[in-house]
């Protein structure tokens, strides 16, 4: 009862970071269940990009693959979250907690200070991070191979603020948590 659930059958804009839900990751029936409603459902078509360091069946099955270096799955994230807090496309009461009240400067993590670190190009960085921030519902979770390094916990706070900027936590298409059987 304290796992939360991924709305993906409700999100319009989807990021899975490591997280194979469409083949070994925490409950593959219940997530493709959901993927099936999220291609498909009433809504319009949703969108699906996958950050791994390999190429999975969850890969396989996006709109979109980045191959982001092992281990750099928390800084790609850090990196959107600079590009949603600098210009101003997120929650400002998120944002304001994430950065401990702008104490704690997400400048080094700008796309072109990241790209060589993560794999991953800046150009590509800002168009994800700003379509995360207006395609919502959006949601991000990490698992699997983002979690799987001495640095996994930070991989994974970072990955699951993202939902923080963007007010999906608590909300149909977003996190929920302790949802009804």
């Amino acid at each position: 009862d304290v796992m939360p659930d991924f709305d993906i059958e409700n999100a319009r804009y989807v990021l899975s970071f490591g997280a194979d839900f469409l083949n070994t990751w925490v409950s593959p029936i219940r997530y493709a269940r959901g993927y099936g409603e999220f291609r498909q459902g009433d809504h319009e078509r949703g969108v699906l990009v996958h950050v791994d360091s390999r190429f999975s069946m969850t890969g396989a099955n996006a709109d979109e693959w980045l191959h982001v270096r092992p281990g750099y799955e928390g800084v790609l994230a850090m990196s959107m979250a600079q590009v949603i807090v600098s210009e101003g496309l997120g929650d400002p009461g998120a944002a304001k907690a994430l950065t401990d009240n702008g104490s704690f400067d997400l400048n080094p993590f700008a796309p072109r200070q990241t790209e060589d670190r993560t794999g991953v190009g800046a150009d590509t960085v800002i168009r994800i991070a700003r379509h995360f921030a207006h395609e919502g519902p959006s949601l991000a979770f990490g698992g699997g191979s983002a979690a799987a390094h001495t640095n996994g916990l930070s991989n994974l706070s970072a990955i699951y603020s993202l939902n923080y900027l963007v007010g999906s936590v608590g909300r149909p298409g977003g996190i929920l948590f302790n949802p009804k059987p």
